[in-house]
């Protein structure tokens, strides 16, 4: 039998997502599950135990949190979206409540995912999702000061906090030296972004590849303020209004705007401030959905139709 260690938010809204819920619906698709707290004190020391599978079962940061402590990163991770926004699993395709999701697991089915280190004054942290500096950071200045409406009023309301953030940025000068070549730029905001949505679920790198071993560096141009603006009201219909580069390594140099790592965010400073980012040289394996041979069939038929 397959060793699970569920790692879980205990306050994920998600119906279904309770602790025992998901641990009934692991027994009924044949694992042998252990659970952890991802709230814990020494949850760290939890994911050290020995298991085939570690399942990661809440929102974004929860996810985050599971991936970037992973003490041995061989071991495939099951991923149950939990959240309002669910960025990281809706780049990588995964949707479903965890009674559907755990029966589409097969432990050799899966996609390496890269985990990046992001290095500054403070030291390294590690993240999924993005490094921005900016108007990003600034909406998440702004939505962290108010009451957080729940499910896809959240996503609304923070898209809204965005557009607005966005009315409001002043452009700033970025020096960015990206894999050894120096750019000189004013922009609304720079996002270095491993994952395709990010925010209030938005794909604002739509060409991001989660296993390329690449950074996807977004710019925010500032005589694309009104299209971009526009775009999050509709953002299904049509790629972003940004600029896109593919890189390896990236060095970011500003001033007087503040920052963020994936939901964190971090106050302007007048004092120069400088980053490093790159890629991982491990990246961590996520498992990924198996669908059933009833829904390649309806799948066939409607390519047909």
């Amino acid at each position: 039998m397959v060793r699970a260690l569920l790692c879980h938010n205990p306050n994920a809204g998600t119906a279904g997502g309770d602790k025992d819920s998901i641990l009934a619906a692991l027994k009924l698709a044949g694992y042998e599950a252990s659970y952890a707290s991802v709230k814990d004190d020494d949850f760290k020391k939890q994911l050290e135990r020995s298991a085939d599978l570690i399942v990661a079962a809440g929102g974004d940061g929860t996810i985050a949190h599971v991936l970037t402590n992973l003490p041995d990163r061989s071991v495939p991770v099951a991923i149950l979206p939990l959240g309002t926004a669910n960025n990281f699993a809706r780049s990588l395709g995964i949707g479903g409540t965890p009674q559907e999701l755990v029966e589409t697991w097969k432990l050799d089915r899966h996609c390496p995912v890269n985990v990046v280190s992001v290095t500054g004054n403070w030291g390294t942290t590690l993240f999924l999702e993005a490094y921005g500096v900016g108007a990003f950071p600034a909406f998440l200045e702004d939505v962290s000061k108010r009451k957080k409406p729940k499910g896809a009023d959240n996503l609304l309301k923070g898209r809204e906090a965005l557009q607005d953030a966005l009315k409001d940025a002043k452009p700033i000068d970025v020096i960015m030296k990206i894999d050894g070549k120096t750019f000189e730029r004013s922009l609304l905001g720079v996002e270095v972004c491993n994952i395709a949505f990010t925010g209030p679920g938005l794909p604002i790198a739509s060409s991001a590849d989660l296993g390329d071993d690449k950074l996807d560096v977004v710019f925010f141009e500032t005589d694309e303020r009104k299209n971009l603006i526009k775009w999050i009201d509709a953002p299904q219909e049509d790629k972003p209004p940004v600029t896109q580069r593919k890189c390896s390594k990236i060095d970011i140099t500003w001033t007087n705007a503040p920052a963020r790592v994936d939901d964190e965010y971090f106050e302007a400073s007048d004092k120069e401030q400088t980053v490093e980012i790159v890629c991982e040289e491990t990246p961590v394996h996520i498992l990924m959905p198996v669908k059933h041979p009833v829904q390649k069939a309806h799948e066939k038929k409607a390519a047909s139709a």
